[in-house]
This record gives structure tokens, sequence and C-alpha cells, in this order.
């Protein structure tokens, strides 16, 4: 619902300017409006800006503030202003994903905008799970994963839900459980969509809910949780190390009845940022491991076999660098084919990249592989090479190394959690190209390294599948979070 009137809280807006108005509009939608408007423009000092007071940055010490929000496009030079004005750096918000995050969470926390509903369903039925996959039926990592985790829980028994939404075309992908698609593109606010989600979740009440991505579903089920708290169990998945997981799951961390993280250092920074240690679970990849490996690796005077499978994008996984490295290694003389698994947005652009740099004879785009035939491509690869910026814990990684592909990659989360620098595999730091191509080359002139670093990579994947039951874990999770 709108409200007409907005309860004021401890928050600031900096900037009072055409992008400033907007947020301010923006943020009564939830009923909230910030305590003022901080501007470097002395001369508008004390007057309004869509009725709320502007003041200049030498009043910041007189006014008591929980976060102060960069309303202007100078981000950067107001980011380093309030630094050196003495603002602590957690007080302050940037960007459209995490000004949301906040607006929600002030809204819900004052009581204001989002409502109990007095006619729910029968609570008293058995619960179901809702899982969260707001990008769609698609062939993702993150939706892979999903699916495979409603094959573990129908066949332990639990009723269970897709709830998605019309934002990208579904493919289709998987039929375990029936699908609930929201309607999101009727509607431009994400008030709107917010609140049709809230209304959803509470129709399938009692419910615990697995969210997969810090937004529009992960806040509905918090605010639902605010409204209903003996109705519905959160499980907030961390599958990337990337900034706005911490932002959503650590504002909103009472809210949440288990954390899962995929890596050590998402675990850890998870618990500094406050979460509580019995809130958050480490959980392990499964992945296929024969029990005797069967393979050779590349003996020397025959082409070294360089294998990357993932999504082929700029963002994060920075495909864009893998040309560069291509080019390294042919300055240095090495022998070499890059094998590239996988689709994405810029799988066309380095097409035409490849072309044009003249790679066409060392590396080859194969495009999608089945996750059937995962463990046969790795095991035709004699190294494993990732350039990601950021990543959860690859799951790729694991299933390269289970088939004795050398792992060399990049200091990301989930790294050092399989791989052990100069024993199994390769460590360098994110964007270091001259130090990737460094241990490549290093395998390429030692060829008894990749047989002696494969086996060790096998085992290491191997070993721990022993210590892994995906089915028990979940079990286990699920009983837990009811009775806590």
């Amino acid at each position: 619902m709108d409200n007409e009137i907005c309860k004021t809280v401890d928050i600031l807006f900096f900037g009072a300017g055409k992008m400033g108005k907007y947020w301010l509009r923006y943020c009564r939608e939830f009923g909230i409006a910030p305590k003022a408007v901080v501007d470097n423009n002395r001369e508008l000092c004390r007057s309004l800006c869509e009725g709320v007071m502007i003041c200049s940055p030498d009043d910041l010490q007189d006014i008591y503030f929980e976060r102060i929000f960069i309303t202007c496009s100078n981000w950067d030079g107001i980011y380093k202003q309030l630094l050196e004005m003495g603002v602590e750096e957690d007080k302050i918000v940037t960007g459209r994903h995490n000004f949301l995050n906040h607006f929600l969470y002030y809204a819900v926390h004052n009581t204001v905008c989002f409502e109990k509903k007095e006619d729910l369903p029968d609570t008293s039925c058995e619960k179901k799970i809702l899982l969260d996959l707001q990008n769609g039926l698609v062939l993702g990592g993150v939706e892979s994963w999903t699916y495979d985790l409603a094959g573990i829980l129908k066949e332990i028994g639990w009723k269970g839900m897709y709830l998605t939404t019309d934002l990208s075309e579904s493919v289709g992908a998987d039929d375990t459980y029936p699908v609930y698609t929201l309607p999101y593109n009727r509607f431009e606010r994400d008030k709107d969509r917010i609140e049709l989600c809230v209304e959803t979740i509470m129709e399938n009440l009692p419910c615990t809910i697995i969210c997969n991505f810090p937004q529009y579903t992960f806040w509905s089920a918090c605010i639902v949780k605010h409204l209903y708290s003996d109705q519905i169990k959160i499980i907030a998945i961390q599958h990337s190390d990337d900034p706005v997981y911490y932002e959503a799951y650590g504002l909103w961390r009472e809210s949440i009845d288990k954390c899962v993280a995929v890596s050590s250092r998402i675990e850890n920074r998870l618990l500094k940022l406050g979460m509580k240690k019995e809130t958050v679970s480490r959980l392990g990849w499964k992945v296929n491991c024969e029990t005797t490996l069967e393979r050779t690796w590349s003996g020397k005077g025959a082409r070294l076999q360089i294998g990357y499978a993932g999504r082929i994008t700029t963002a994060q996984k920075r495909a864009d660098l893998l040309p560069v490295l291509s080019g390294k290694l042919l300055e240095r003389g090495i022998d070499f084919q890059m094998n590239i698994a996988g689709t994405g947005d810029y799988g066309e652009t380095l097409k035409e990249r490849i072309q044009e740099e003249g790679y066409g004879l060392c590396m080859t785009l194969i495009g999608h592989i089945d996750r059937k035939n995962i463990s046969e491509f790795w095991r035709g690869q004699d190294i494993m090479i990732s350039c990601s910026d950021i990543e959860g814990h690859s799951i790729t990684q694991s299933e390269a190394m289970a088939s004795g592909a050398v792992p060399v990659v990049t200091d990301v989360s989930g790294a050092e959690d399989d791989v052990e620098d100069g024993y199994n595999g390769f460590i360098v730091p994110a964007g270091d190209m001259a130090a990737l191509s460094d241990r490549i080359c290093r395998l390429y002139h030692n060829r008894e390294e990749l047989g002696r670093m494969g086996m060790s990579a096998y085992r290491t994947v191997c070993d721990r599948q022993k210590n892994i039951d995906l089915t028990v874990f979940w079990n286990e999770l699920l009983r837990k979070v009811w009775e806590s």
C-alpha cells in the first residue's frame, strides 16, 4: 500500500540534485524519509528538497544518523569527502541494489509499508520448500545446483515449488517441482514486485524458503518473516563472494535461520559481519569421482591441453582475458590447445577476437557440454584454468581436479579450499596473466609434474567425497531450522 505519511528514519542523503530528488520520491514509496539532505552547494542550505531540509556538510557533526546515502553522480568524490570528514565507512551507502536493500530494511523495522493479512491459509498444513529461481529456469550454475538440490529434497519426501519470475525467458530446464512464475514484467516499480512476491510467499505458509540470490525473493522472505516469524524459515545460500551478498545477508542477518556458505573465505567473512556461528553452515560439492583414475597427460613434445569450462562472460569470469593469456603463452613459445567449453554473452565477441588476433589454431570454442559428459572433457585436459575476479567455490574447479586436470587459477573464494599451491595446482593473484602464464610454462617444461600434481588433485577432491552426504546434510538442516 502507498503511504501518504512517511516516517522519518535516522538516515541522510548526500546530493540534492535531480538524482537526489528521484531517490527521495523512491524512498517515500516505502513509507520512509531521511532526516535531511546534505549538499555541498551552500546556497541551498536551509531550503527544501522534496519537502526535506537541506543542510551543509558542516552540519553532519551535529546530526545523529545511522547511514548516509550518496544520491549524486559524483559518488566517488563524495565517498572520499565523507571519509576525510571522519564518517565511518560502513555508514556510507552507494549503489541502487544497496539503496533498495536498506530502504526495505528501514521500512520493515519501522512497521510501515507492509502489513499483516487476516485471511492467511491454514498454517497447520505440511510445510513445503520454496526454491528461489528469480532469474528463471535457465541453465546457469546456480540454477543447475538448485535442480540437483530439488532432486535430493524430493527423494527424501519434501514437497516443494520453484518460485521464479518472467524477467528472463525460462528454458524449462527442470520439472522436479511445480513452477510458480511471478509476472514481474507487468510492473515497473520495485515496490509492486516485492508486494507481489510477499503475497505469494504468504499464500504458501508455512514454508522454508531457500534463497539463492540477495534480491527480490530474499527481501520478500525477510518481510514475511518479520510479519509471521513462526510460519517461515529462511535458508540463504551464499553462492558468490560478490559484495551484494554480504550487503544483503549482513543487514538482514537476524531474519536468516541458516546461511549456507560455499567456501571457507565466505564463511569467515560472514562471521566477521556479525552472523552467529550457529547460523552459518559450510556446504561441500559432491562431484563424480572414479574409484581409480585412468587417464594420461601430455608428454614432452606433445601439445599441452588447457581447458576452460564456465560462463563465457567478462563480469566475474573474465573470459576477455583468455586471448590475453594465449598471447603471452605464444610469446614464450608454448605449443598449446585451449579448449573453451560454455556459453555466455561474451561468446560471439570472443569468437571474433580469436579470429582477429590469429589464435584460431590454438583456441577452440566448444560450446555447452552436458553435465554427464563433463568428466570426459576434463580427462582430456592437462590443465584447468580460471581467470575469474569473483567466485563462490567453483564446482568446475572440483570437477576438473577429480578428473586429474591440474588447476591453475586466480586467488578467489574457494580456490584455497581445493588447491594447495605447488602441490596439486597453482593459485595466482586475480588479473595477473603474467603469473598465470608462468605457472603454465613451468608445467609445459616439466611434464612429469602434470601427472604428479594431477594425481594429487584427484586424491584431494576424492578423499573429501567420503565425508560428503548431501541427503543427510539437507535433511538435518531442514529439520533443525524448525526445531531452533
